[in-house]
């Protein structure tokens, strides 16, 4: 199992859960935006003066165990590849305390340029940042012509 160098704390509230007190499944993709927020943040600070925005291309989840309103969640998160335009995350979300496994999920974000309204190339600072946080050994280059 790979290494999360990042883990965000999560109190479940109140609007996060169905009518039986479990997590409704669309959250987990909320809890994986606080997530990237973090990240950003911790390596490049707030993403308004970051050096390369993105955009979520990809999101997916696998849901591995219930959690409810009395649960306090952890989530991981990784860079596990990179490529010319597009980036990797991971994610894994833990009970607190039991490390109990409740859900897997994967995005992939792609650099873009907002005014001119296409993707650009990740740049060489932010993947260098990445490397760095992350260890290079442990992301994986894709090659320019996978993004």
């Amino acid at each position: 199992m790979h290494t999360f160098h990042l883990e965000v704390p999560l109190a479940v509230r109140f609007r996060d859960v169905d009518s039986l007190g479990h997590i409704n499944n669309a959250v987990y993709f909320t809890y994986c935006e606080i997530a990237r927020n973090a990240y950003w943040t911790k390596l490049f600070g707030t993403r308004r003066l970051a050096q390369a925005n993105f955009i979520v291309a990809r999101a997916e989840m696998d849901y591995r165990s219930q959690a409810n309103e009395d649960s306090s969640l952890l989530i991981g998160i990784r860079v596990s590849s990179i490529g010319h335009t597009s980036f990797d995350f991971r994610y894994q979300i833990v009970e607190d305390g039991t490390r109990r496994l409740i859900a897997e999920g994967r995005s992939v974000q792609v650099t873009f340029d907002y005014k001119a309204n296409k993707k650009i190339p990740l740049p060489d600072a932010v993947r260098d940042r990445i490397l760095e946080f992350e260890g290079a050994e442990n992301v994986e280059m894709r090659s320019a012509a996978r993004g």
